[in-house]
């Protein structure tokens, strides 16, 4: 009986066993989710914007082979040199389509988009793409896309090429959580967690997902611009209600200058809230060989100068529409190199200013308009307020323009700045000066280039 028992038990302890290896197989064995990606290589000018417009519209469900992992295949496939023009050309191009196709599978890669940047017969910059994959049939895509008008303009026509094929081989998205959790299964649908065992939103990641990502070369979200430009420059000085003869009014308009400003972004490629959009701005202009005289009098040498500090909070409003608020100082300068009988006369100026303003910029069909004011404090205004009693200075300014753009990352601009600084006095009887105040201001029309990155 002792004998039978033991047995019995070894038994029962072995199905046991069995019962419990065939539940968890299923599990042990279940295989991983298909995954799927593709190969971007694009040639000659402004390829790595272009192919940046690619990634752009790429479904996040299809992975994107490493751009250095492709060159090595497309080199053993035999593929050393670029393609050029050869692309397009359907009798040439066989060969040069075996290659990339072979070179596609060494990546394993589902299918290849390959493009060519290249000035057509037309003398117009396309890009011209092709959609290669493992069939040795007609090409998916084979099309050229312009490369003239804005960035816009060209992603618009990169997903009317581009954007059915990728739409057919990229895999459907994650079951929802929700639905897979009531099967009673984890399901792939889950959120990611960390090491801690929290959940983790794939949004907030340092690197952020495509859509959270820095865009090069917009102006919403660039690390910085540069512009450089040529101004032509007025000013007008009069005086309001004047009482004595030494008050002489000033006017110049015309006068060409060089300007060069900019905007630095340190944390744009963060996700840090306010920071990510806060700016440091510098610019400074000066007006070349200008003089100034009296009546038919020998000209004299003058000095028109301005140099802007501060920094600015860019935000976005809308899909392309920025909004910034920004403040800092302006020193600007205005000096008439006069003899001494003379120079008691003249209105020099050296301002030192507070400002604080707010500007925009909104896109209208293929350019964007630029609006701005600002309110300006002067912290000191020079020689020729120190010549009235009880003298008070105050001053507003605004802008506008238009921004065209011209290749990726450079615009073109038109832009119209006024400044306008009205005082007051005070005036005693026995002052050497007397008036009731004075208006000064300025005009710049400008004509510059711009660097966005």
């Amino acid at each position: 009986m002792s004998l039978c028992g033991r047995i019995l038990l070894g038994l029962s302890a072995a199905t046991a066993a069995t019962a419990a290896t065939f539940a968890l197989a299923p599990v042990a064995l279940a295989a991983p989710k298909a995954s799927k990606s593709i190969a971007v290589r694009i040639e000659g000018p402004n390829a790595d914007d272009i192919r940046e417009d690619i990634l752009s519209i790429v479904p996040e469900t299809l992975g994107v082979v490493e751009p250095d992992a492709f060159s090595k295949a497309l080199k053993s496939a035999g593929q050393a040199k670029p393609v050029g023009d050869t692309l397009v050309s359907k009798a040439q191009r066989k060969k040069a389509i075996d290659r990339i196709r072979k070179a596609g599978k060494a990546a394993k890669a589902e299918g290849v988009i390959y493009g060519v940047s290249r000035t057509n017969k037309k003398k117009k910059k396309e890009v011209h793409l092709v959609y290669v994959d493992e069939n040795a049939g007609d090409l998916a895509v084979d099309g050229a896309v312009p490369l003239s008008g804005s960035r816009d303009d060209r992603k618009k026509a990169l997903e009317e090429l581009l954007g059915p094929t990728l739409a057919q081989i990229a895999p459907p998205p994650p079951e929802d959580e929700d639905k897979a959790k009531g099967d009673g299964e984890e399901g792939e649908g889950d959120a990611e967690k960390d090491g801690s065992g929290e959940e983790k939103d794939e949004g907030d990641s340092g690197t952020g997902d495509k859509g959270g990502k820095r865009k090069k070369h917009e102006i919403g979200s660039a690390l910085f611009s540069v512009e450089l430009g040529v101004e032509f420059v007025g000013r007008w000085f009069d005086y309001s209600d004047p009482r004595t003869l030494n008050l002489r009014p000033y006017g110049v308009f015309g006068q060409p200058a060089i300007s060069v400003s900019g905007e630095l972004y340190p944390l744009a490629s963060t996700d840090i809230a306010v920071l990510k959009g806060l700016g440091i701005t510098a610019g400074y202009a000066r007006a070349l060989g200008l003089n100034s005289a009296v009546g038919s009098g020998d000209p004299i040498s003058t000095t028109y100068q301005r140099i802007n500090l501060g920094l600015r909070e860019r935000l976005s409003i809308g899909e392309k529409s920025v909004l910034g608020i920004s403040a800092g100082l302006r020193f600007l300068t205005f000096e008439i190199d006069a003899p001494a009988d003379l120079a008691r006369t003249v209105p020099n100026v050296s301002y030192t200013l507070f400002r604080a303003g707010l500007d925009g910029r909104f896109p209208v069909g293929s350019v964007a308009l630029g609006l701005g004011a600002e309110y300006i404090l002067p912290l000191s205004s020079g020689p020729v307020y120190d010549r009235f009693t009880g003298a008070s200075v105050q001053g507003i300014g605004a802008l506008a323009g238009v921004m065209i753009p011209v290749a990726t990352g450079i615009e073109a601009r038109l832009l119209v700045e006024y400044a306008r600084f009205f005082s007051s006095f005070q005036p005693e009887q026995g002052d050497a000066y007397i008036a009731g105040g004075a208006i000064d201001q300025y005009l710049g029309l400008r004509l510059a280039g711009a660097y966005v990155h």
